[in-house]
């Protein structure tokens, strides 16, 4: 199984210098992926216009597991956050960096034009020498659809359409389609990526669609498992689902774990989940491997860089050889 950790772009403190730090140690020490994350604003307004909804309960342990209870932008961008953009955040990486796997988890593909984000993949994946990993995603704030003019009712439609049409034009040299929310051709695309006929696209979700997209359109899957019980019930119904939709070769199975490592090292403190030993983090992420997992991004402690690259040296050394 293959392990990355995470660029947290949502942090104030992550800037330039300290971007530079942790993909250099993450290189260095083994590493197989460094992982962006994407919004672009957060509206401000009653509470009652910019919750953040609830996220699906199907990768829940459980029968009748309860769903995420919706909460206001404040709270789900807890104080501290920003944002920088997973695109320009790409395109550093390609530069300090030689080997590790570039990838996402997510982007938000509905936010931005979809023949611009395939001249972007594409660009990126041509410097990097053929290293980028595409998460993507519906997306799940409302007021942040409005904000950019989008029907949030009919992200779903656009999340599929724009995987077809970024394919459709990083396949070839001359590219036609016509879709519902975008219609172009016959065009010369002007862009090839180092992946032929494009890099891999992981499509994120937790729900049932998910996996349906995934199986339709996507090289592999990549929920947000809340644990490998209830990830071992996704695993399932991927399973059955491909077999319904006529798919014999399965997609593979990325998982983002952004809240559920936290090492005991010197510097860490426990907040609202207690931390870890090396063994401890080892059977966790072995129970994710035994069902199949391919790949896994992880969010580590990280109150500030020091802390984080703390995390990150720690797990190098205590839990990552278990894993190679």
């Amino acid at each position: 199984m293959k392990i990355g950790v995470r660029i947290p772009v949502y942090r104030k403190w992550c800037r330039a210098a300290e971007i530079r730090r942790i993909a250099t140690m993450a290189e260095n020490l083994g590493f197989d992926s460094l992982w962006v994350q994407d919004h672009l604003v957060a509206p401000m307004g009653p509470a009652e216009e910019i919750a953040v909804g609830g996220t699906s309960n199907f990768l829940k342990a459980g029968e009748g597991a309860p769903a995420a209870k919706p909460m206001s932008l404040f709270e789900y961008y807890a104080g501290d956050d920003w944002w920088l953009d997973p695109y320009v955040v790409w395109s550093y990486l390609a530069g300090i960096t030689s080997r590790v796997t570039l990838a996402s988890d997510i982007l938000v593909l509905p936010y931005r034009n979809p023949v611009v984000q395939a001249k972007m993949i594409g660009t990126i994946d041509q410097l990097s020498g053929g290293r980028l990993m595409i998460g993507t995603g519906t997306g799940h704030v409302e007021a942040e659809s409005k904000a950019l003019g989008l029907d949030f009712a009919a992200r779903g439609r656009m999340h599929d359409e724009y995987l077809r049409c970024i394919r459709a034009i990083l396949a070839g040299e001359e590219a036609s389609f016509d879709g519902e929310f975008v219609s172009f051709g016959p065009l010369r695309t002007l862009i090839r990526p180092v992946q032929q006929p494009a890099p891999p696209f992981y499509t994120g979700g937790n729900g049932p669609r998910a996996i349906r997209r995934a199986i339709e359109l996507g090289d592999g899957w990549l929920p947000n498992a809340a644990d490998p019980e209830g990830l071992a019930k996704g695993m399932a119904l991927l399973e059955s689902t491909a077999a319904e939709m006529g798919r014999t070769e399965l997609p593979k199975v990325a998982v983002s774990l952004p809240n559920r490592i936290r090492l005991a090292t010197p510097s860490a403190r426990a907040g609202g989940r207690p931390l870890m030993d090396a063994d401890a983090a080892i059977a966790d992420l072995k129970a994710f491997e035994a069902l199949g997992v391919d790949h896994v991004s992880i969010g580590l402690l990280m109150p500030n860089v020091d802390i984080y690259l703390e995390q990150i040296e720690f797990f190098a050394n205590k839990v990552l050889p278990a894993f190679r």
